[in-house]
């Protein structure tokens, strides 16, 4: 019995010595391993998620990549905070902690489709009735009509109906609408049949378009002069109508401040990527629509070779 006690008298000192040892360790610098206060802060994150405590794994994550952004769990707490937010439906900060952790790291493996990401989430975010630093939030006046707030604004009636989820033009005095005040320009590379949409001079989003054979698409700087929605086209004195087999405008056309040159979709979405048009742009419908919603007419494009 006495050599039992005995026993566990010499353990716990030895337990005792241990803690003490590695709390010097840690304290004086002098150990093998650093204290990773950044670990333990996300240990503590993840706890909190555990316990359904999503706002609070967040802030504490937040603190990892602010605090402890040397920490080895730096990218995890990033990538987790871009997930937690987009499930929160903050596309918002999605996109603000993807380009953090491109910033931060960036050579981690996937990062091309972390930009993928960075882009969808900046489309969504903009589409979204979501107030961000990119937009405001107006109240409807007497008189008020979309084509007059979207003039005012420098913005298209398209997309304020799209982020407000209008149905119809009709407005009433009081109603809070969503309002889009970023400034877009459009960038074409012809050698890498490459669109870039530009938001307040930064890339938010590229397309892969067609461009012309031989380098006929001009070079230039110019506007968006005319947005028209499937239009009649006019090909060797020719009317052509959009139900036309041989219509090749596609779904949105928008003309460009060069007499026959513009931005438009295709019916044969296999020719994108190639320098195959006869000077035009060429885009997928679906992309050519997005633009179309988003740029109002006036706005920069910029075409380089």
């Amino acid at each position: 019995m006495n050599r039992m006690l005995v026993l566990a008298a010499v353990f716990a000192v030895v337990l005792a010595i241990t803690a003490v040892s590695v709390v010097l360790l840690y304290t004086t610098g002098k150990g093998v391993a650093p204290l990773d206060k950044g670990a333990f802060v996300y240990a503590r994150a993840n706890d909190l998620l555990k316990k359904g405590d999503q706002d609070g794994a967040i802030n504490a994550m937040v603190a990892v990549v602010s605090n402890y952004s040397d920490s080895p769990v730096s990218e995890k707490a990033y990538r987790d905070l871009v997930t937690l937010y987009a499930k929160k439906g903050d596309t918002a900060k999605s996109r603000y902690y993807t380009g953090r952790l491109l910033r931060d790291f960036p050579d981690v493996k996937d990062a091309d489709s972390l930009r993928g990401e960075m882009q969808k989430f900046g489309v969504e975010t903009l589409f979204s009735p979501q107030i961000t630093e990119e937009s405001m939030q107006y109240v409807v006046k007497k008189g008020d009509t979309l084509y007059a707030i979207a003039r005012r604004f420098n913005t298209t009636v398209d997309l304020i109906k799209k982020v407000n989820k209008l149905q119809s033009d009709n407005l009433a005095i009081g109603q809070k609408l969503k309002i889009v005040v970023a400034k877009f320009s459009i960038l074409v590379e012809k050698s890498r049949n490459m669109l870039t949409l530009m938001k307040d001079g930064e890339p938010f989003k590229t397309y892969v378009v067609s461009t012309g054979t031989d380098g006929s698409t001009p070079v230039g700087v110019f506007k968006v002069e005319e947005k028209m929605v499937k239009p009649v086209w006019y090909k060797t004195n020719a009317k052509i109508p959009p139900d036309s087999e041989e219509y090749e405008l596609g779904t949105r056309w928008m003309g460009i401040s060069i007499k026959g040159y513009g931005i438009h979709g295709t019916k044969d979405e296999s020719t994108i990527g190639q320098q195959v048009t006869a000077g035009c742009v060429r885009m997928k419908n679906s992309d050519v629509e997005e633009l179309f919603e988003i740029v109002p007419g006036g706005t920069e494009v910029t075409i380089v070779d």
